[in-house]
Order: structure tokens, then sequence, then C-alpha cells
């Protein structure tokens, strides 16, 4: 049986005493074995040159290379592959038994020996040869798991770079950095901005380490990208990754994440944070001027009705910078076992300009780490609140691109109190008809345009809020709190939009849009007339009454009707000349 004592071996027997070589081959006969003779080290290396023996046998005394010299010899010329080998010699010289070992061989035996002894000789080298045979085939399957694993790893990466590392993430208003426990990290940072230019950043942060968590953060990429594209907020953006992760991951599997949207225009940033430490606001001198520590339940742990979206508001200056991370930063500890802390990560930043922040903290971890892989995975988002980008895309001067051709359409949607309260409408709306026909193009004003008309219609129709509670350092989180108060307590009220198509083969499509709603009105002569005219100082800075001069720059025409409660707006779709 292969692998047993009773194996049949070609063995290779070297010794220059023709009577000593005929007894050792009549024995190594007797137990079964096909056998070879030679009488030197050389006619040995010319025979294992032509055919490899299972077995090399040789005695010690050889004339010219002796059998410890032959042993070193064929090593070498294997190239390291193991040819069990048997040395046998009359002498038992510890020296000699040191040499015999030291070169590479498996046995020693003192001649003359018996067949018994032999046998057992043999015996130890089969079940050496056994054990080698096994250890190959476990490198082997070691192998083919490896290049299995590889594989994998290798189109994971590919598959995790192209829905994580979207060009989004390249906003030159968020710098980032990432470190990962293992060669997958299971944080994640992604960036894009709504039709607004409101930027949306989220850090996400999985559980566990490795291939496993950064699979677990695949489920938010898709939803955020296509929910903030498409101009959803950021407390709708967690409710519908929180019910994605609960349908499709383990229930022990969730994922911290903090979901950030920066108003550029309006000066306030909105926070939604479920599981890592809130976010610090940085002062330009590297002072923490606040830290959002309102926390929900990581996305994943809770039923969508028991969802919280609660966000927290805070008005920013444009010279400030908001700093994201995950809890592998603050858990790092130093040699005396004391975690960095957000108070030590406050500590870190002050007097540091905001260009060299990342680096300096990038530099604290590989101090604190010794340059060796984290034990948790960090992540590092740093968000600048000055923007760079262009409200609205614009066309090259003098173009007037008419959209293509399509077909005449009428859109109504009536939203009731619990609508308002639950949906975001003018995703919804916008969602509806960028679907048709050369409005897509379009999509980013007309979405500035319905959210001027919405957000009037709630808040100063239904609601009641007046623009001056915008007024001031801490104007606009007294307003988005008053607000959230109002519409929590609405008990009537309605929000109707109606958009027409119409067009005529000679002139561009012209989108009519109108917005009502049932509230009762407000003095609309007076604030068309001052938008119109030329703003002063004092109108740059108070920050409200910008919504009508907006509508006027973008829309071809604007109309209110009524008391004020009906609005009625010309958009073309078509570049407007410069």
């Amino acid at each position: 049986m292969p692998g047993s004592e009773s194996e049949s071996l070609f063995i290779l027997v070297v010794d220059d005493n023709p009577d000593d070589l005929f007894l050792i081959r009549r024995d190594l006969l007797a137990l079964g074995h096909r056998v070879a003779g030679v009488g030197t080290a050389q006619e040995a290396l010319a025979h294992i040159a032509r055919a490899h023996p299972d077995v090399l046998m040789t005695d010690v005394g050889l004339p010219g290379m002796d059998g410890i010299e032959l042993l070193q010899t064929v090593r070498a010329r294997t190239g390291g592959v193991w040819i069990p080998s048997l040395v046998f010699t009359g002498s038992l010289d510890e020296a000699t038994q040191m040499r015999a070992l030291e070169a590479g061989a498996d046995a020693y035996l003192c001649k003359p020996a018996s067949r018994q002894m032999l046998q057992a000789k043999l015996g130890v080298i089969l079940r050496l040869k056994s054990m080698q045979r096994q250890a190959e085939a476990r490198n082997r399957e070691l192998a083919r798991y490896r290049s299995l694993q590889e594989e994998e790893q290798r189109l994971a990466r590919f598959v995790m770079e192209r829905l994580i590392n979207r060009e989004a993430l390249g906003d030159p208003a968020v710098s980032h950095w990432i470190a990962p426990a293992a060669e997958f990290s299971g944080d994640l940072i992604a960036a894009a901005r709504t039709p607004a230019n409101v930027l949306h950043v989220l850090l996400a942060d999985g559980a566990g380490h490795g291939l496993a968590a950064s699979l677990n953060v695949l489920p938010v990429t898709a939803p955020f990208y296509r929910m903030t594209e498409r101009g959803f907020g950021i407390d709708a953006i967690a409710r519908e990754i929180n019910s994605r992760v609960r349908a499709l991951l383990p229930i022990d599997r969730f994922i911290a994440a903090t979901l950030v949207a920066v108003n550029f225009r309006e000066g306030y940033v909105t926070v939604w944070n479920g599981g890592n430490p809130g976010p610090l606001l940085v002062r330009p001198d590297g002072e923490v001027g606040w830290h959002f520590n309102h926390h929900h339940f990581p996305l994943g742990v809770v039923d969508d009705d028991e969802f919280d979206g609660t966000v927290d508001t805070h008005v920013v200056s444009p010279h400030d910078h908001l700093l994201l991370f995950s809890d592998g930063l603050i858990e790092l500890a130093d040699y005396e076992g004391r975690a960095l802390g957000v108070d030590g990560l406050g500590a870190s930043l002050r007097g540091r300009d905001p260009a060299s922040r990342l680096e300096h903290l990038t530099e604290c971890v590989l101090a604190l780490t010794g340059g060796k892989p984290p034990r948790d995975d960090i992540s590092i988002a740093q968000i600048a609140l000055t923007d760079t980008h262009p409200p609205m895309p614009a066309s090259p001067h003098g173009e007037s691109a008419v959209a293509p051709f399509a077909s005449d359409w009428r859109f109504v949607l009536r939203l009731g109190v619990a609508d308002l309260k639950r949906l975001d409408a003018v995703p919804l709306v916008l969602g509806v008809i960028e679907q048709f026909e050369g409005v897509r193009p379009f999509a980013g004003r007309l979405f500035l345009v319905l959210s001027e008309l919405f957000n009037n219609a709630l808040d100063h129709g239904l609601l009641r809020l007046p623009s001056s509670l915008k007024a001031g350092v801490e104007g606009m989180d007294v307003f988005l709190e008053e607000r959230a108060c109002r519409l929590d307590r609405l008990a009537i009220g309605a929000i109707e939009f109606e958009l027409i198509l119409r067009q005529n083969p000679a002139q561009p499509p012209v989108l009519h849009i109108s917005c009502s709603d049932t509230g009762p009105g407000f003095n609309h002569e007076a604030q068309v007339r001052a938008a119109m005219a030329e703003p002063t100082g004092e109108d740059l800075v108070k920050g409200h009454g910008r919504g009508i001069p907006l509508l006027l720059q973008v829309c071809d025409e604007v109309r209110y009707s009524g008391v004020g409660n009906r609005v009625d707006v010309l958009f073309r779709l078509a570049e407007r000349s410069s």
C-alpha cells in the first residue's frame, strides 16, 4: 500500500565493496524493493541524472568523493528536491554520524546490518515520504486556495473601487484619508452634490474588519449617490439606507454612519449621525467651535417605523471646516494605553491651519501605530465650507442650445399635510418630469426653481414663518428649529404643483410651472419690486429675501396671483444667450 512500510521503492545503493553490495541488494530485493547498485559516487551521480531514485543508500568510505560529499552534491544538483538517504558504514564514530546528518542523511546504519534492521530503517524513510506527500498535497491545496483568494480579492477590489471610490469623491471641498486594519477597509467615504449644489458627504463604518466589513458597506453607496443626484435630503437618504441594510444584511451586521449636507448658499450644515463619533466644526485657528454630538442608532439596527431621521443643523462660517472621523481614530492609544479621544483630537488640531490638518492627523496615526496597520479601520474626512463650484451649470458664451423636440405633457401633484411631513416633494416632482425628453439637461436649474417655489409655499404660505428669523449669526438655526416645530404641529393645508410643457417648432419648449398653497398669502407686489431693485449692502448680508431674485434670474417670467399664494413661472428648456 502506498505510504505504508510494504511500499515498493526504487533504491540506488552505492558501495565500493562488491560483497557488501551483493548482500545489501539481496536483502532489499527480498523485502520487495527494486534495486540498482554502483561502486562510486561519480557513477551514482550519473545514475541519478538519468533516473530519479526513491531512496539513496551510500557507504561513507567511497573512493574519491566519499558518501557524505555525495549527499551534499546530490542536494546541490537537485535544487533542494528531497531524495531520502540512508548512510551505512562500519564505523560508529560520532563525528562521522554528525557529518552525515548535517549533510542531509535521514537514517544511519552500521554494517553488517540484519534484514530486520534494514527494514526498520526503510520504514522510517517510508513514513517520512508519506508525510512529505501529505505536505506537498497540502501545499498544492494552499497554493490553489491562495490563487483563488487573490482572484477574489482582485475582483472585490475592482468592484469596491467602482462602487465606492467614484469620481465624485474628488470634490475640491473634500479631503480624506483611510487607514485599513486589513487589506480591505470596512470604512467608506463618499461625496456628491445635489442639483441645488448642496454637498452631501457620507462616512460609513461597517461592523468588523477586512473584506466582510467592506462588503457590509456596499448597500449604502447606490442609494446615497442616486438620492443625492435627485436632491433628496440626508434624512430621507439615511432612512432609505437603513431600510436597505436591514433587508440585505444579517441582523448582527450594522453600519455606523455620518451623513452631512453643506448648504453653501444659505451658510449652514446639516448632520445625521448614527453610531459614529460626532463631527467637529473647526475654526480657522484650529479650535473646535462645535461638536455635533447627537447620536442615533447605527443603520440597520431598527425597523423603518422606529427610524429617527432627526437632523442637527448649525450655521457656519465659510472659513470653517468640518471634520468627520470613525471611532478607530479616537480609540487609538499611546504606549501607556491612553486613548486619543475627542478631546485629544481637538487638542491636536489646535493652532493648525486647514491645509496641514489632515497630514498632521495621518502622522499622529502612524506614530501611535508604529507604522503598522491599526487595530480598527480609521477614516478621516475634512470638508471646506467655502464653495468652489459654480451654483448652476453654465453654457458657452452666446450659445443657445435648444432641447430636443418633445411631445406636450401635463403633470399635477397635490400634497396634503401627511405627505408634506413625510415626503421630499421636490425630488419627487423632478424625478417624474426629468424622464420626459429634453428635461434632464436642465435638472439642476429646475431643482432650484422647484425648491424655491415649494419652500416659499411651505415655509411662508402654510407655516407662516417670517424670513426675518434668519437674520443674525444664529438666525438659520432659529429658523430651522421653528420650522420643524411648526411642521410637526401643522394640521391642515396643502400644496399643489402643476407643470405643463408647451412648444411649437419655431421656438424652444417652455415649461409652465405653477405652485399654489392654501395659506393666506403675502404682499407679493412689494417683494417683487424689492427683488427687481438694485440690492443694498444690508440686503446682501441680511440672509433672507433671495428666493424671488433667483426665480427672476433663472426664469423668463415670474407671476404671482391672488393674495400671493399662487405663483406661475415660465422656464425655457434651452440655454439662455449671454
